[in-house]
């Protein structure tokens, strides 16, 4: 089981971290495969290999949320729970991506979801852009599908909204379980956002 200092989890949820260094002898976890952080939730590696700790770069240091090795030596040794030799040992480097605190979370973000709960989410985006001053909902979720991940930046130009909207916005999508935030590679859609906008194109050409 992944271990994570309490004061990292926020930003392990919102996407900011993607990168851990574990502790430990043996590579314990397959790329691919989801596991559970404790009191955190549910974890998908997407890459792991050992790596040597003196060879850590600021880079990577700072997809893990340290602000100096410093602090990283600090830290890595309270999860070893020993006296590490940062000069010649390894850790296992993870790189991977947060999916939820819980595996439904995850099965409908895949678009595991019965056909009324689809028509019930179309109805909402409909109904919540139709509200809208400036409809933005549906039109996020085209550009999306079409440019895959894109920056918060470059959403703002597109859509011509400012950064504080564009995150409460995109805040209230992932609820929805319609798209996904990544540090670097910024916001995408989900299995279950392509699913939400095939609906939605079927019923306007009714």
């Amino acid at each position: 089981m992944f271990r994570f200092l309490k004061k990292y989890h926020e930003d392990i949820k919102s996407g900011k971290i993607t990168l851990t260094f574990q502790p430990w002898d043996t590579l314990r976890v397959l790329r691919g495969k989801i596991y559970r952080a404790h009191q955190l939730g549910l974890l998908r590696v997407l890459d792991v290999d050992f790596k040597k700790l003196a060879d850590i770069t600021e880079e990577e240091l700072a997809r893990c949320g340290y602000s100096s090795y410093e602090q990283f030596m600090e830290e890595f040794s309270e999860l070893a729970e020993r006296e590490v030799d940062f000069d010649t040992e390894r850790a296992v480097r993870i790189e991977f991506e947060y999916i939820g605190e819980d595996i439904e979370n995850y099965k409908k973000a895949m678009g595991n979801v019965k056909d009324s709960e689809l028509y019930d989410l179309k109805e909402k985006l409909i109904i919540a852009d139709r509200k809208s001053a400036k409809p933005w909902i549906i039109k996020t979720l085209k550009l999306l599908r079409e440019h895959g991940n894109i920056p918060s930046k470059d959403l703002e130009k597109r859509l011509r909204i400012p950064a504080d909207r564009i995150r409460q916005n995109m805040k209230k999508l992932k609820t929805m379980n319609l798209v996904t935030s990544h540090q670097r590679k910024g916001y995408g859609i989900t299995p279950l956002g392509v699913k939400v906008l095939k609906t939605l194109s079927t019923s306007n050409k009714k």
